[in-house]
């Protein structure tokens, strides 16, 4: 059973001077506990595609069916019932993607809140558990640190934290190994496809990389 479904999908970005086709007739379906790859070279679209997925740009034709509702004609309230909880993003740069001000464990407890009804204590022991099934030692530690204070490979892991706090149906990763090592790009890949399996979530995986795939 197909959980998503994107039919002819167009994304335009206007310039000074000219219209850019970023995004030009995509169509691809994902099926529950499945993973998809999407691969590219650099501004060929792929981030851009999964922007407009998740409404964060505008889309300008096709559609984008999940569970057969087409999120392209929801309104931004509809949207944010969507977004974060039912299909979750990790960014490619989890350093920009996280506030720098506010500690790692008030930054998953916020986006726990934004869609549950949890009391603080209840979301502080979730995002404590959510820390340790990422993979990151010392959760209880880390924590009460802020993104500076951990290495490039523990703010992704944050970041997953973070794209799984509300259990969401569908996983995008958005380029999850960008900048890391090629040790902590193999943990990393790894660590996605376990939460695949052990949750039985769709994940599109975004990259320039084949190897990767």
């Amino acid at each position: 059973m197909n959980l998503l479904k994107l039919r002819n999908l167009h994304v335009t970005f206007k310039t000074e001077h000219k219209k850019v086709f970023a995004v030009r007739g995509v169509n691809f379906d994902l099926r529950k506990g499945e993973i998809v790859g999407i691969v590219g070279e650099s501004g060929c679209g792929k981030s851009a595609t999964a922007k407009a997925l998740m409404r964060l740009i505008d889309v300008d034709d096709g559609q984008i069916l999940f569970e057969d509702i087409d999120l392209a004609k929801l309104s931004e309230k509809q949207m944010q019932k969507v977004r974060g909880k039912r299909i979750g993003m990790i960014f490619q740069d989890p350093l920009s993607a996280l506030n720098p001000t506010m500690k790692i464990g008030h930054q998953i407890i916020e986006a726990i809140r934004l869609h549950t009804n949890d009391s603080r204590t209840e979301a502080k022991q979730k995002a404590i558990d959510l820390l340790n099934q990422v993979g990151i030692p010392d959760a209880q530690l880390r924590y009460d640190q802020y993104p500076h204070e951990l290495s490039g490979g523990m703010r992704q892991r944050v970041g997953i934290a973070i794209a799984l706090s509300c259990d969401p149906q569908i996983l995008i990763a958005d380029e999850p190994t960008t900048a890391l090592d090629v040790t902590i790009q193999a943990q990393i890949l790894a660590l996605l496809k376990e939460l695949q399996h052990t949750r039985n979530m769709s994940i599109i995986l975004i990259t320039h990389d084949l190897s990767i795939v």
